[in-house]
């Protein structure tokens, strides 16, 4: 009886341990006009507002930011979506005299 349970224990202590959990990582602002580079688990499938974004070999992707957006923006890992607030930038205007 105590074999089963020390067995069923090893399992489920491997188990653990063997599923690795990815998140995406994002380093950037969420601005206007600005530009955002990505981690996530190499092989994932990326999509940014239903396009299809390159992974690299070591999981690492990246995108812009339109300088006008107005909406949210969604990306896509796999099946799981990840919706990120765009906030508007605010540009210097100069002028001419």
């Amino acid at each position: 009886m105590d074999c089963k349970v020390i067995y069923r224990l090893l399992l489920l202590v491997a188990l653990f341990f063997s599923t690795q959990s990815f998140a995406v990582e994002f380093q950037g602002k969420f601005i206007q006009g600005h530009y955002i580079i990505g981690k996530t688990e190499p092989g994932a499938l990326i999509f940014v507002d239903k396009k299809k974004v390159k992974v690299s070999k070591d999981g690492y992707f990246a995108f812009g930011i339109e300088k006008d957006r107005k909406f949210d923006i969604t990306i896509t890992e796999n099946d799981n979506k990840i919706v990120k607030k765009i906030k508007k930038r605010k540009y210097l205007s100069l002028i001419h005299i």
